[in-house]
């Protein structure tokens, strides 16, 4: 095994000990109670959660297939699945400095070129958050008379999130489709210090933008582009947005209907998109509880939530262990750049 590999697994291994040490050390009052919760749960039910941890996945991919069949109409779906646990695993291994690295190598491998790339990615992140708004919008408007009267005090939290996520999306659209803000970031790129090595970085960065934005046109500015990419989108949350719905089933927890554990799914990823994590851990964990724990006692919601992360976070993040050593693997023996 190469010491490449070997720093890999330890890198994903202590990831994962940080952040379960983490766990253990902010529930451990409750830890007890949250065991017996779990205890309870039977085996069929954790791997119902594993099944929709891997379609949410899997929507995610499709996401992604949607917007590169553009313009690689030979990318399957395979690809874009493999594509989606490379961008896990970069977002929690590397605390998202290597995600669009590893995602534009992928892509170039196979014949796609990295403007293209990552101008493709980056329209699918601000698709992604457009799409939060959007289903928070909807889920709000059929059932924010319930939310008003069952939990007070969320309204703050509510407006933070939407004027956090608006702001997001309404700035990264500008960067990547208007010239004159791509001109605006030229002129500040030009600003930086005229050293060889700075020249050098903003040549690349400034090249970098511009295919971006080029590539980003052709996804936020053509309706019929965003509205499919949009779509799936909203798709691939519902799916998000049902977990938490099973996990409190599994657990015993019956006061909230369907639509309710939607509306508060969706306004659990509205707030959570707003505030500052490292490696996808501290927001979700913050919001999960803050509004499940209106309807189900602390110590359920803490075993509801444990589920909740291992359907969307642990699981996918081992998955996305075994991806990224394969693509390293094929990557090492001069993997075909065409292959698929």
């Amino acid at each position: 095994m190469g010491a490449k590999r070997k720093q890999t697994y330890w890198i994903s291994a202590a990831t994962l000990a940080l952040i379960f040490g983490a766990f253990i050390l902010v529930f451990r009052d409750a830890l007890p109670e949250i065991a017996e919760h779990l205890r309870a749960v039977p085996l069929r039910g954790v791997l119902a959660l594993l099944a929709m941890g891997f379609v949410y996945e899997t929507m995610e991919a499709a996401v992604g297939l949607v917007l590169l069949r553009r313009r690689k109409p030979d990318i399957t779906l395979r690809n874009a699945l493999e594509l989606t646990f490379l961008g896990v695993f970069g977002n929690i291994a590397t605390m998202g400095a290597a995600t669009l690295p590893m995602q534009g190598f992928y892509l170039f491998r196979r014949g796609l070129d990295a403007g293209a790339s990552v101008g493709i990615m980056a329209s699918e992140y601000v698709l992604h958050k457009a799409s939060v708004l959007l289903y928070a919008t909807l889920t709000l408007l059929l059932g924010g008379g319930w939310l008003r009267g069952s939990a007070d005090g969320l309204a703050r939290y509510i407006s933070i999130g939407y004027g956090v996520g608006a702001l997001i999306v309404a700035a990264l659209t500008l960067l990547y489709t208007c010239d004159w803000v791509l001109a605006l970031a030229l002129r500040l790129l030009n600003a930086l210090p005229g050293t060889p090595k700075w020249s050098g970085r903003r040549t690349r960065w400034g090249e970098s933008l511009t295919r971006l934005n080029a590539e980003a046109k052709k996804v936020l500015l053509v309706p019929a582009n965003c509205a499919q990419g949009l779509a799936v989108s909203m798709a691939k949350l519902f799916v998000l947005y049902s977990i938490p719905y099973v996990s409190l089933r599994l657990i015993g927890c019956t006061a909230l209907t369907f639509a309710q554990a939607q509306l508060l799914a969706s306004v659990m990823l509205l707030i959570t998109s707003a505030l500052p994590n490292v490696a996808g851990v501290g927001p979700v964990e913050f919001a999960f509880l803050l509004l499940f724990s209106q309807t189900a006692d602390a110590g359920a919601a803490s075993a509801a939530l444990v589920l909740y992360r291992v359907a969307t976070y642990f699981f996918p993040f081992l998955l996305s262990v075994i991806v990224f050593l394969r693509e390293e693997k094929k990557s090492l023996k001069g993997f075909d750049a065409q292959s698929a």
